[in-house]
């Protein structure tokens, strides 16, 4: 899909710079495009495209939308009182929530003005009725994606099934949150029935049929939780089971063919003369370890190396290039939420701004199992086995004082700090996506090539386990599940004696799909759903001073007032369960409405 789009926008450039030469023609309207398959196809890339855009997922829904939580925060001190949505100090004007609030509904028109063009098509059109189903269900799992989005950060919105021509047809209330999820739901069914199964489409680029049947239990999922409270856990099992069942999708546990040799790092000397050698990492590496494939997923997904055979990559958003030629379908991923390097004339390693640390909630989490470890020594023997935790918190940075990029790993010592300790919790950047990988050069210090995964197949598994026990409290479906995704982890694995109620492993579900998914699936959406106050609740986190082990008084789990990491707690008001509905949409639909509290 990114190669077609790519394809389109230098066709148009090229055509463009000879434009005297070039035949005049009437201008293209509904009536005279989308008549062979090579047109259904582009304007299908034009509303893929939309999910590229700078606003949807090559920055904003991922970026300062979704920072300010409990698991991923603004990092820079001397912003300490700007007006950013990741610190909660913002109005309806913002330009992040305008922009992707805009290019939301700009996908979301695409898709309408499509689906009603193709609908009147023929099959021959199409290049036959499989065709058309497949281009039409394509669109409404976009469509249905688009929302999904609108409902996980706003809420309640206009829902607009029908191509907005005129400002009369922009008028329009705002729908429940059950009506929108009903058209998701509904959008979703059709896609499931168009779209081609995964190993025919054999591209994470596009929607396939068992990708729709994810987003479908997803969708069930999100309406079970607060506010709708739906109790659709059986239609999310149901649908999960299909994927799973489909036998298409493998947790990866193949190892990369990129390699980055260890001696390509130095040995950070840590803060004490007690500092110890660095712990083994040849798990990124090693193709005896399983947790090789859990490293290896992310530095192909960094590296545009697609996997056709484990496919556990089920969807994700594509990008292309450095964004320093004719395309513009770059993004910024491992780059703002990256590992900072603040050097731009290293060519041996990429510029990025790093604008968000992981915290010491989410470092935590891989310590512990059922309950709360009570001394270091139990929590560090749980949290180092789990190789997810120094990959997707990074485990080096980059010393700069030589005036170029020495990637140095941390030590034992450091690591325990950042751990355990008070202090040394400043620049803990997220390590998901390393810049480093991507392959386009030269790198530039805004875009980059590192594709974004909006549906991974771990996801489908804890769904599985999630809803299980909502239905039937503790089973060993749920079990087996989870193990499935911790095992590849290298992490501990877990019995149905472990935990002895429902609501013991709905909490470790939580923290397991916090382990797995962090910084794919959308923060605020996933406290929001486990209830109003547990949404403020671990917000509030940030600046919480009570002990996390017994026995460490300086183990806290928030930060001082005069941190910048603190600021998200301090900041958040009622009003920010949801976002306000922007300025601009209340300027030309008038009826709208707001948002509670703003």
């Amino acid at each position: 899909m990114k190669k077609l789009i790519y394809t389109l926008l230098l066709m148009a450039s090229v055509s463009a710079c000879n434009f005297l030469d070039t035949p005049v023609y009437d201008e293209l309207d509904e009536e005279t495009i989308y008549h062979d398959e090579t047109t259904c196809m582009s304007g299908l890339a034009g509303i893929y495209d939309i999910l590229g855009n700078s606003a949807v997922y090559g920055q904003n829904l991922w970026g300062d939308l979704d920072a300010g939580t409990d698991i991923m925060v603004y990092n820079r001190s001397y912003g300490m009182d700007y007006q950013y949505v990741s610190l909660y100090n913002y109005n309806n004007t913002d330009s992040y929530v305008t922009d992707t609030w805009e290019a939301l509904y700009t996908g979301i028109n695409r898709a309408n003005d499509y689906i009603d063009i193709l609908e009147r098509r023929t099959d021959d059109d199409c290049g036959g009725a499989e065709q058309k189903a497949m281009y039409i269900g394509e669109a409404k799992a976009l469509r249905a994606l688009f929302y999904m989005n609108l409902v996980a950060y706003w809420g309640e919105v206009p829902l607009r099934l029908t191509p907005t021509k005129d400002l009369s047809s922009q008028l329009l209330e705002r729908s429940s949150q059950a009506d929108i999820y009903a058209q998701i739901i509904q959008d979703l069914k059709d896609a499931e029935e168009g779209c081609l199964p995964a190993d025919e489409l054999n591209a994470p680029g596009r929607i396939s049929q068992t990708t729709a049947q994810a987003l479908l239990a997803r969708a069930y999922l999100w309406q079970s939780g607060y506010p709708v409270y739906a109790n659709t856990w059986n239609e999310a099992l149901t649908y999960a089971r299909k994927v799973r069942d489909s036998g298409l999708h493998q947790l990866n546990y193949t190892p990369t063919s990129i390699t980055t040799s260890m001696p390509e790092y130095t040995i950070g000397t840590g803060n004490s003369s007690t500092s110890e050698d660095c712990k083994d990492r040849s798990y990124y590496t090693n193709e005896n370890s399983p947790a090789n494939g859990y490293c290896s997923l992310f530095i192909n997904m960094c590296s545009n190396l697609y996997d056709t055979s484990a496919r556990e990559s089920m969807f994700e958003v594509e990008f292309y290039g450095n964004g320093l030629d004719q395309s513009n379908e770059s993004g910024k991923v491992g780059l703002y939420n990256g590992i900072q390097n603040s050097i731009t004339t290293d060519e041996d390693q990429p510029f990025a701004y790093a604008w968000y640390d992981a915290t010491k909630i989410l470092v935590r989490l891989y310590n512990k199992l059922v309950n709360d470890p009570t001394t270091v020594e139990e929590a560090a023997e749980v949290g180092d086995r789990d190789a997810r935790k120094w990959w997707n918190v990074s485990d080096y940075t980059f010393d700069t004082s030589s005036g170029s990029a020495v990637k140095t790993l941390r030590t034992n010592y450091r690591q325990r700090q950042i751990e355990f300790l008070s202090t040394g919790m400043n620049n803990v950047f997220p390590g998901k996506w390393r810049a480093e990988y991507d392959p386009i050069r030269p790198w530039a210090r805004n875009n980059g090539s590192i594709n974004f995964p909006v549906m991974r197949y771990s996801d489908v598994l804890l769904m599985i386990a999630e809803a299980s026990n909502e239905i039937d409290g503790p089973t060993q479906e749920a079990i087996d599940a989870i193990n499935e995704v911790r095992e590849r982890a290298g992490a501990i694995s877990m019995s149905l004696n472990d935990f002895p109620d429902q609501a013991t492993l709905r909490q470790f579900i939580f923290e397991e799909r916090t382990r797995e998914l962090c910084f794919e699936v959308p923060r605020h959406m996933e406290l929001r759903r486990m209830g109003r106050d547990f949404f403020f609740t671990r917000i509030r986190m940030l600046q919480d001073q009570s002990l996390y082990i017994s026995n460490q008084s300086s183990s806290t789990i928030g930060y001082p007032t005069d941190n910048v990491r603190s600021v998200p707690a301090r900041n958040l008001s009622e009003r920010h369960i949801y976002l306000p509905i922007p300025q601009s949409e209340l300027n030309v639909n008038t009826i709208c409405g707001q948002n509670e509290g703003w």
